[in-house]
């Protein structure tokens, strides 16, 4: 009889609950319904637009849907409004030009509660707290003479990554040279460590499990479970709830990726032994101030914890774009070595300096930028491409947002609109030549958009955009991109196909990287060694 009692009882608490949420449902519509609020799909109760969204390929619902109500959707998902931001117009207004309300951001209990990666500044709220780690990377990374004192670290990795496709040419493992530079960069800035080995690092080990099992476990449950609340309370053993499982592994990778170069770090700077590094010029800030104390602690970590996420990942994939370009389009790659030897020559490599000097270059690159984003979708957890949310009530072309509201630049339809870039599936540089002359170039411009908007705009973006600039500049003056031969002798023509995660990225593809000329080999070893001799 108790069990029956129980059982009625649970029975007639749920009923309650659900009674509750009904009555509260009625009332957030009613509430609506006096609001004149944006277009979009028609809701049901409870659930709003949640079953319409599909589990994968959110964006394309995202974007049919702004082809039906227009640039600026209204949504929600159980309760919770959203707004769908599908062109750069409206992104700059609400996120850019009225980012004192637009800069908050939603809960991420995946990233938060499940992995434990509260020092993320990408998921931190508006707070005092991600003021004072957005004022270390704006003296790190926003300030252009800070930018440039990078340069020596980056043209020795240029020639370094040029010297292993001198080492290893035609068809090899590109994609791991790619990744070791722009993983050896974030290393010696961030943490002043530089990577001998890219397969056996102290350093390098616990960062990339991190952010490897947050990137495997965020693919698979992260939205479902930042969207469901009641996943906190199903156990992790029951079906479907694998994502929690491999949350448990990933928790303390996270925890490895933050405390294992921390503790290096601080050991070096005890011993008076550091490099010039990102963080360990925050750990002397807060020692300066006095006693560090553990927010001092949790923030460094954090701080220095989202470059590496920031940065690594999202370069590579622009790099990965721009070799899957080159060798789709042989003929783009030879009008870039045109340019190149015309401004360049051949008796030296390309330097920072050559930039404004090699305006088809730069057109490749915003192209890569345009690509990647109408076709891999990235999802980055570092910054500008999670959704912002209001920290009050707004009114944008006379309709009504609610404080609260969770503001999502949906990329792939901005950078597949056919009205501002024509042909939009296809690889088209030519497209950027004349941008400058453009009057709404600041919205058609992927380097003013895809870095994020306002105060959320990715503060390293002048630092990754060089990252990437040299690295593609020092391959076009060097190398040769081919396709690949099968074994019949048959040009493989890559086709985009996507490495689905939470970043996405170019599936492994094959292509042909070797120097251009026994010139270009001397080239890039007679630069190599100045740069070692200088470093020293």
């Amino acid at each position: 009889m108790t069990l029956i009692h129980s059982v009625a009882s649970l029975a007639g608490h749920y009923a309650v609950v659900a009674v509750c949420l009904y009555i509260l449902y009625a009332l957030h519509a009613r509430t609506s319904q006096l609001k004149h609020l944006p277009p979009g799909p028609k809701r049901v109760p409870l659930f709003g637009n949640t079953l319409q969204l599909p589990q994968i390929d959110q964006h394309i619902k995202m974007q049919e849907w702004s082809h039906r109500y227009g640039d600026v959707v209204y949504a929600e998902f159980f309760g919770k409004p959203a707004l769908i931001l599908s062109s750069a117009k409206a992104a700059v207004e609400l996120a850019g030009k009225r980012s004192a309300k637009y800069s908050d951001r939603p809960p991420f209990p995946y990233f938060n509660e499940l992995l434990g990666w509260t020092g993320n500044i990408g998921f931190s709220p508006y707070n005092e707290r991600w003021k004072r780690m957005r004022r270390w990377y704006q003296g790190a990374f926003i300030a252009r003479s800070a930018v440039a004192s990078y340069h020596p670290i980056q043209r020795r990795e240029a020639r370094k990554l040029l010297s292993h496709f001198a080492q290893d040419p035609g068809v090899s493992d590109f994609a791991l040279k790619l990744k070791r530079y722009t993983v050896a960069i974030i290393f010696e800035v961030g943490y002043g460590h530089t990577v001998s080995s890219s397969e056996d690092d102290e350093f390098m080990r616990p960062v990339e499990d991190g952010i490897r099992m947050c990137l495997v476990g965020g693919s698979n449950g992260a939205s479902l479970y930042d969207i469901l609340p009641v996943l906190r309370y199903i156990p992790d053993w029951m079906p479907g709830m694998q994502f929690k499982r491999t949350a448990k592994i990933a928790r303390k990778a996270v925890q490895d990726l933050e405390d294992i170069p921390y503790m290096l770090v601080k050991r070096s700077v005890e011993t008076g032994s550091a490099k010039p590094s990102f963080m360990a010029s925050m750990m002397k800030e807060c020692a300066s101030a006095g006693m560090s104390s553990e927010e001092d602690t949790r923030d460094i970590k954090g701080a220095a914890g989202t470059l590496y996420a920031a940065a690594t990942d999202t370069s590579l994939t622009s790099l990965l774009t721009f070799v899957l370009a080159m060798t789709q389009h042989p003929e783009i790659f030879v009008k870039a070595q045109e340019e190149m030897f015309r401004v360049v020559g051949d008796a030296r490599l390309p330097d920072f300096d050559d930039q404004a000097s090699l305006p088809y270059l730069a057109c490749i690159i915003r192209e890569v930028y345009r690509y990647e984003c109408s076709n891999l979708v990235l999802y980055k957890p570092a910054n500008h491409t999670l959704p912002h949310q209001t920290t009050e009530e707004d009114v944008y072309r006379g309709y009504y947002i609610p404080k609260g509201t969770s503001v999502i630049p949906n990329y792939w339809a901005m950078f597949r609109d056919p009205d501002v870039y024509p042909e939009p599936d296809a690889f088209i540089p030519e497209r950027f030549l004349e941008l400058h002359e453009a009057p709404d170039r600041e919205l058609r411009d992927p380097k003013k958009i895809v870095f994020g908007f306002g105060r959320r705009i990715c503060p390293g973006r002048y630092f990754a955009d060089d990252n990437i600039w040299l690295a593609a500049a020092s391959i076009v003056a060097t190398m040769n991109i081919s396709k690949a031969r099968d074994e019949n002798g048959q040009e493989i023509t890559p086709t985009l196909r996507v490495l689905s995660g939470t970043i996405l990225r170019p599936a492994p593809f094959l292509c042909d990287i070797r120097p251009r000329s026994e010139n270009a080999i001397q080239l890039i070893y007679r630069d190599l060694l100045e740069e070692m001799q200088g470093a020293q």
